[in-house]
């Protein structure tokens, strides 16, 4: 299976997160994806065929080993920030407990040098910045267009979602969730299962389970036709002056 140049790879999940990261692998890694899997009460139910997912095959992976063994296949751990992320962290230790090893996924079109310090079953998607002397622990996920500055560390089991920025020497604990666009400022710990939502500003440190939340911003009373109308007016009445 696969060619003699690339690592066959196991992807568990079939929902948009595997989706995203099935995408990834096939556009540019050393693995090739050769099957799918989930647990066996979320397979499809086709009368006279075997599942597929991406015309891979799918199978359930209370015995992905008898068809993948884990000697010759690595496996990849493709689950959202359910339960802050708990979810993603018990199947990555059922997997390990088969005797898989978890391959990670880092973008050739991520800011990263050398430098970097990286653990099992993480994904670094495109444009995310990650300066000297930055570690990420086993399990991080990071998307687009991430700011990790120099010398942050990033603990097991997180995920940061696209946008957000980490000041130099941030350390954001075990299992933490921060949201689109949020800001830890430099020199700051998050301890471990903290939510961060989005557009958060965090300018201290905050203690274990720590919660901070961004009001939205109000819709406006106008209608957006309304709007425009009455945002040309100025422009309208400069110009019949001039």
């Amino acid at each position: 299976i696969g060619t003699p140049s690339m690592k066959p790879l196991i992807i568990f999940g079939t929902g948009k997160i595997a989706d995203v990261a099935f995408q990834h692998f096939l556009r540019d890694s050393e693995y090739q994806v050769v099957a799918f899997t989930c647990d066996a009460a979320w397979l499809p139910s086709l009368a006279g065929s075997e599942p597929t997912h991406y015309d891979l095959p799918l199978l359930a992976f209370e015995e992905i080993e008898r068809h993948f063994p884990p000697a010759a296949f690595a496996l990849f751990v493709a689950v959202g920030y359910q339960e802050l992320n708990a979810l993603r962290v018990r199947k990555c230790e059922q997997a390990r407990a088969k005797g898989y090893r978890l391959a990670s996924y880092v973008s050739p079109r991520a800011d990263q040098g050398p430098w970097l310090e990286l653990g099992d079953n993480c994904l670094i998607l495109d444009g995310v910045g990650i300066q000297p002397g930055v570690r990420l622990g086993n399990n991080v996920f990071v998307w687009n267009n991430t700011l990790i500055g120099h010398h942050s560390v990033v603990h097991d089991d997180c995920w940061l979602a696209a946008g957000a920025t980490l000041g130099g020497c941030a350390v954001v604990g075990e299992r933490c969730f921060v949201g689109l666009n949020a800001t830890i400022g430099g020199e700051l710990t998050i301890g471990a299962d903290s939510f961060l939502g989005a557009a958060v500003l965090v300018l201290k440190n905050a203690p274990p389970r720590s919660v901070f939340i961004a009001g939205a911003t109000e819709k406006f009373r106008l209608e957006s036709d309304a709007f425009l109308r009455m945002s040309r007016m100025p422009a309208l009445a400069r110009a019949a002056k001039d």
